[in-house]
């Protein structure tokens, strides 16, 4: 009866470890805290962006602000590097360029340029937050706020910049995921080395640009955080097991019991039949 009873315990306590690592659901929006090296990835991205300057974007001007004129677009790149503190909030440091242009007439030869934006830029992946976190799914949508500095090679002239932008992420792997970032920055006049427009105000006293990129992320690590497991769960878990088992108790008691009253209360044996004499 002791090894019976202590088989059961084994059991219970084997039942319930299993059910920790297996079985017990994850809370669906905590996670465990990460270390400070982990959930880094790196960015590369071609590019094709649009610029606007002042003086284009001025009432009155005859320039045509159509994204595919040649005068205003240009193909550059862009590599980054950033972390997720949370599944749903992120750092990335960017760097872009290289070719740009400034739009002084629709001429692509006068407005070529060549630029650099180094941008600090706040992740907020909606997908994680609203949805729960995942580490398999398939899409992810993430805006972001940005801000920065650009300097324009060709003239030589700096200025602050500030954006916003939309990226979508499409997941190939742990390690890999495509992505398609769509993003607009508003940078001071001196951005583009026309100069600045006097009496123009508002965006229009803005530099801006807009870019569309197509690019690779690659983790750094695993690029996961582990989920928390469900202490609800667990509870009714080890309460439904521990229920289980003292029923199986009580039903190996009544049975002992029983045993012992026959063993001490033996039933006589019956009796053979006389055996008639001839």
């Amino acid at each position: 009866m002791k090894r019976f009873i202590l088989f059961l315990t084994i059991t219970a306590a084997a039942l319930t470890a299993g059910a920790q690592d297996s079985e017990l659901p994850s809370q669906k929006y905590s996670v465990a805290t990460a270390s400070f090296w982990s959930n880094w990835f790196v960015e590369a991205d071609l590019t094709s962006s649009s610029f606007f300057g002042d003086k284009g974007n001025t009432p009155g001007t005859q320039l045509s602000s159509s994204l595919t004129k040649g005068f205003r677009t240009r193909m550059g790149f862009a590599v980054a590097i950033g972390k997720w503190f949370t599944p749903g909030l992120g750092l990335r440091t960017r760097f872009g360029g290289l070719w740009g242009r400034t739009v002084v007439s629709t001429d692509d030869d006068i407005n070529a340029s060549r630029y650099w934006t180094l941008d600090e830029q706040v992740l907020f992946n909606l997908s994680n937050m609203f949805c729960g976190y995942s580490d398999t799914r398939r899409w992810n949508l993430i805006p972001y706020l940005s801000a920065g500095l650009g300097r324009n090679l060709s003239y030589n002239t700096y200025a602050m910049g500030l954006g916003l932008g939309l990226l979508n992420k499409w997941r190939l792997s742990q390690k890999a995921s495509v992505h398609l970032d769509l993003s607009w920055r508003a940078f001071e006049p001196d951005f583009d080395g026309a100069g600045g427009q006097v009496f123009a105000r508002g965006l229009h006293s803005k530099d801006q640009v807009l870019s569309l990129a197509i690019g690779l992320t690659w983790n750094l690590g695993s690029g996961t955080f582990n989920p928390i497991k469900d202490s609800d769960a667990l509870n009714i878990l080890v309460e439904s097991q521990l229920e289980a088992l003292g029923a199986q108790l009580e039903d190996a008691q009544r049975e002992n019991q029983r045993l012992r009253k026959l063993l001490e209360n033996p039933e006589p044996r019956p009796q053979p039949a006389p055996v008639p004499e001839p």
